[in-house]
């Protein structure tokens, strides 16, 4: 092989080990946030709860989506007995704010969705029968 042909390998397959830590790094956040999401709708406040609940269902989601065959259970586990207090507090505002964007992009869609309606006029005004 030529040298740039195996600098070009060595470079690619030296990014490997980077993107398993980093998604890694990603596993552990969404446990984390899950975590918290958890924690949340354990609380007896009406809105927390249900704030609670979207956090665990979103994040939960976003694991099964990555990892289909994740181990979630060991996950939460190793997580709820190395979280701190202050970890908590943390990561709820991390999750919370990460969660605020998808609400935030899901609104703009939605919008978005009205007005290219609106344009295409009566045609699209309900379900094909």
């Amino acid at each position: 092989m030529r040298p740039i042909t195996i600098l070009a390998l060595a470079g690619l397959f030296g990014l490997f080990p980077f993107h398993a830590r980093a998604q890694d790094l990603d596993i552990a956040g969404d446990v984390r946030c899950l975590v918290v999401g958890m924690k949340i709708s354990a609380l007896t406040d009406a809105t927390y709860k249900s704030a609670g609940m979207m956090i665990s269902m979103y994040y939960f989601g976003r694991l099964d989506a990555h990892v289909p065959k994740l181990d979630i259970e060991d996950l939460i586990v190793k997580e709820v007995t190395t979280m701190t207090q202050s970890d908590f507090g943390s990561e709820a505002k991390r999750c919370g704010g990460n969660l605020t964007t998808k609400g935030q992009e899901m609104t703009k869609i939605g919008e978005d969705l009205i007005e290219r309606g609106q344009k295409m006029g009566p045609q699209s005004s309900g379900p094909v029968k």
